[in-house]
Formats: structure tokens, sequence, C-alpha cells
């Protein structure tokens, strides 16, 4: 019955163990979990938010289960950027900080410059042009101390956007072609196209937006076009719609109304698609500025007014609004409706107080897409709470069944060690009354040992007490009996007497024996190590071995 219980136990052990979610994994086995959700997310190349939020929570999950750091700072990062692309710049903050507090105190690292690299990007984004300034010039003396670079191309790339926000458009012109120039002459595209495509395209963006800024629209367009054939070499599907867009702009300003038109729809298809709220939204008012440039005014109306719903549900950055409503007072005014020109020109003084009273601190747009995104987040977060609870409860069973198996076998130990203890003593007990019965007498058990002292056997290493019992034809009890009762002494004790007495004997008068080491004299006398015979020695002689071959030699 007990068996059969121990087998119904350990089944369910087993059972418990296997049914958990988080299992005993070697280093390697982590490594290549983390690595392949990793590869999984970089590698994917569809679009819907969901399912990449799919794949940035898992890796975010599988990361924090293993507490590994360097994957926990790379899936903040990653979620920081996807956050970033789909303005949702405060959760795209909150996630790189988080990456930081995963690296290492070491300020030099790549990783430490990559995040605070992005972070600025967000500051630019935001409209914080001072404060990403500030990070951007740290960042350049870690970057250039530590010779890294593609940091310091994508620092200086950095800063000639703000150079182009600031209207420092010479020198961004200059940065942007020399880093296209380093890109290309040093072929770091070959040798690392995942970190250096997306620069390539961005340097030929800005470069475009400085000729344009300037009016150079031919020269503008080069670039553009440049740029939109590199996207679409290595399927850059983002970076290709930010290129129409700029190239829509650029054709408007040209007043080559049918192109402006036709790049601003396929970048406004490309961001709806990509679910970016943001640019969508400026695709919207670069629509309706287009309708102005063509003296078309109630389709640019129709156009403002879906920004202003689109404003309303929190699809429009603070500082996008104000420059929907200015452009509709001038509408207005072209259209000689002045009274809604006047309210118009308020509404746009009152937002732009706004901006300013805040300092520009909080210009993030809370988009549909985020609450989709917290949804998903959400989602996953329950499921990971939901799968830490079932890896618990059947840890809490595991050890409990562990208990109860451990028990039961140590019961049954006990059972089989009692019944061998018993079995042992009914067999002492008896032996002696036969070895009576057989006349083996005191004085011949004496006899024979004393035959043997003459033998020399306890020089053997191999005789102890059952060896010495078989050699006189009696058992162990016996012999220590009569050795207790006749000798005072334990076999220990009567065997180490016989070999000491012996050492000091040829210690006496074997000369050569003097001169042997303390490990020679011990193999010599039976001992299988000399720290036995040590303790053996000063027992008997009161003196260590060594203290008494000093005064003997």
């Amino acid at each position: 019955m007990n068996r059969f219980l121990l087998i119904c136990l350990f089944s369910f052990l087993v059972y418990s163990c296997t049914n958990t979610t988080s299992q005993e994994y070697t280093i390697t086995d982590i490594t290549k979990i983390l690595d392949k959700a990793e590869e999984d997310l970089l590698a994917y190349q569809g679009i819907e938010t969901d399912s990449m939020m799919k794949l940035h929570m898992e890796y975010f999950h599988k990361a924090k289960t293993f507490n590994d750091s360097v994957h926990l700072y790379r899936a903040h990062y990653y979620l920081g950027e996807f956050y970033q692309s789909k303005g949702i710049y405060k959760d795209a903050m909150s996630e790189y900080e988080k990456a930081l507090q995963n690296i290492s105190d070491d300020a030099d690292s790549a990783r430490y410059i990559q995040t605070k690299i992005a972070i600025a990007t967000t500051e630019i984004e935001l409209g914080n042009k001072y404060k990403a300034g500030n990070i951007l010039l740290h960042i350049y003396e870690v970057a250039h101390r530590n010779k890294r670079t593609r940091q310091l191309l994508n620092i200086n790339g950095n800063m000639e956007i703000l150079g182009l926000e600031l209207k420092n458009y010479s020198e961004a012109k200059e940065t942007f072609k020399e880093a296209i120039a380093t890109i290309e002459e040093e072929k770091l595209i070959e040798n690392d196209a995942t970190n250096y495509v997306e620069d390539y395209i961005n340097y030929h963006m800005f470069l475009a937006k400085a000729y344009q800024a300037e009016k150079e629209l031919d020269s503008a367009l080069l670039y553009i076009d440049k740029g939109i054939n590199i996207a679409d070499y290595y399927n850059d599907i983002e970076g290709t719609a930010y290129l129409f867009e700029l190239k829509g702009k650029a054709y408007t300003a040209k007043k080559l109304f049918p192109e402006a038109y036709e790049n601003l729809i396929k970048a406004k298809d490309i961001f709806e698609t990509l679910e970016n709220n943001k640019q969508v939204s400026k695709i919207i008012y670069l629509l309706a500025d287009y309708h102005v440039q063509k003296e078309e005014y109630s389709e640019a109306l129709a156009f403002l007014e879906q920004m202003e719903t689109r404003y309303k549900e929190k699809k429009v950055l603070i500082t996008d609004y104000y420059d929907v409503l200015v452009l509709k007072a001038a509408v207005y005014k072209s259209t000689k409706q002045f009274e809604k020109e006047s309210i118009y020109r308020q509404k746009s003084a009152d937002i732009n107080d706004s901006i300013l009273a805040d300092g520009n601190e909080e210009t993030v747009i809370q988009t549909t897409t985020k609450y989709e995104i917290e949804k998903i987040k959400n989602k996953y977060e329950a499921q990971h709470q939901k799968d830490k609870k079932r890896f618990y409860i059947f840890l809490s069973i595991a050890i409990v069944v562990v208990g109860v198996f451990g028990f039961l076998l140590y019961r049954q130990f006990n059972k089989k060690r009692a019944e061998v203890i018993s079995k042992l003593k009914g067999a002492d007990k008896k032996e002696p009354q036969n070895a009576v019965k057989s006349d083996k007498t005191v004085d011949e058990i004496l006899q024979k040992l004393k035959n043997l002292e003459a033998q020399e056997f306890y020089l053997n290493p191999k005789y102890n007490l059952y060896a010495t019992a078989k050699k006189i034809d009696t058992n162990t009890t016996y012999l220590s009996s009569i050795l207790n009762s006749h000798k005072k002494m334990t076999f220990t004790e009567y065997l180490n007497n016989l070999r000491i007495q012996y050492t000091l004997a040829r210690l006496e008068n074997d000369k050569k024996f003097r001169m042997y080491t303390i490990k020679a004299i011990a193999k010599e006398v039976g001992y299988k190590s000399h720290g036995s015979f040590s303790r053996a020695f000063k027992a008997k002689t009161g003196e260590n071995p060594s203290t008494y071959l000093k005064k003997v030699r």
C-alpha cells in the first residue's frame, strides 16, 4: 500500500512540475529563448499595432522572468521607440528612462549614448529644443571620447535637426552632407545595415528640408528622390512615408499641384496604415494648405474642420492645432468673413498663450492608438500575472508533495533499518551460544591470538576485527567481548598497542629503520595513513613520532 501511494505521489509531482510556466533552464537555454524573442520582434515586417505590441510584451516579460538586465534594457528601449513612432511621447520617455536603469554605472557605454540620443530626439519632437540641445552636447563629449562613429554621426545629425529649427541652414547642410559621405566612403551600411540604413535615409531627408527652407526646391527634390530610392530598396515603409510628405510640400511650394496632391495622399495612406495619428493629422493640415495655395477655400475648410474634430479626439499635437487655427483665420480673411477671422485669431492667440504658459513641457497627444496599446499592454500584463500565480501554486503543490514523499520515504527507511538491526541483534545473541556449544573456550581464543601475534598479523593493514575473528574461527561479537574482559581494550586499541610496541622495539634495535620517514614507518607497521599512526603513537608514548625520532637518531 505504501509503495502504491509513493508511486501516485511521485507521478503527481512529475505532472505538477511539467505543467509550470517557468521551468529550470540552463543559461544556454535562457539565452536562446531571449535571443529568439528579440529576433521575432526585430524581424517582424507587419504594421498592425496589436501584433507589434504583442511581440514587445512577450519579449519584455521573458526578459523580466529571467531577470536578464541586457534584454530588459533592450525591451524597454524597443518599446520606447515603438511609442515614439506612434507619437505617444510621454510613454516613450518613461520606457527610455527604464532602459537607463538597466545599464550599469558605466556612462561611457554605447547603450547609454544610444538611449540619451533617443531621449533627445523625443524632446525635439516635443518642441523642447534647448533641452534636447543640452542632452546632445553632453553625449557628444562622451561619444567623442570613446570614438563611437555611429553615435557621433547620429548626434551630429540631431544637432543639425535643431539647427534647422533654429534656421542655421548652411551649417546643417554641411553636416548632413558630411554624414552621408562618411556612410558611403566607409561602407558602413555594407558592414552594419541594421544600424546605418535609417540614419542614411534621415540625412537625405533633413538635407532636403534644409534646401527646402532656403527655397532651393530642385535641390530638395533631388535628395528626396534619392532618399525614397534608398527607403524602397531597404523596405523602410515609415521612412518612405515621411519622404512622400516632404515631396508633397516641395511640389506645393513649386505650385505643381497634381504632383503635390499625389505625394501627400501616398504619405497619408501609409501613415493611416501605420496608425500614426500624429502624422496623419500633419498630412491633413498640409492638404488644407494645398487647397489654400490653389485658392480652393471650401475644400481647405473641410480639411481644417477635420483637424478640429481630431483635436477633440486628442489626435493632434497642441502646437499643430495652433497652426490649424492660424490657417483657418487666414482662410476666413481671404473669403472676407472677418468676424470668423477675428474669432480664430483670438483662439490661436489663446492657444499660443497656453503653450507658453506650459513652458511647452506637455505637448503630448493622447491618441486613440495609445488607448488601444494600453488595452493590449494590460492584457499581456494580466496574462503574465496569471502565469506567475499559476507557477507559484504549482510550486507550492510540488513542495508539499516532495515533503510528503520525503516523509514516507524516511518512514519506510526507518522501518527497514529497524528490521535489519533487529535481525543483527538476534544473530549476535545466538553466536556466543553457538561458540560455547562448539567448545570455543576463552583460552583457545587467547592462544590463537597469541599465535597470530607471533606471526605479526597486525602489520597487515587488511586485518580488521572481522578478518581477525574469521582467522581464529570465531565471530566479531565474541572476540570483542574477550578483548574487553581479558585485555581491557577494544580491538582497535589492541591492534594499535601491538603495532606501536613493534615500532618502538624496531626503532631501538634497527638503525636503518630509525632513518625512515614517519610516513614510511606508518606504512611499514600496518597503517594506511601517517596521521592515524601519529595519533596512536602519541596515545601510547605521550610524544609525537617526530620528537621521538629526534631523540633516538
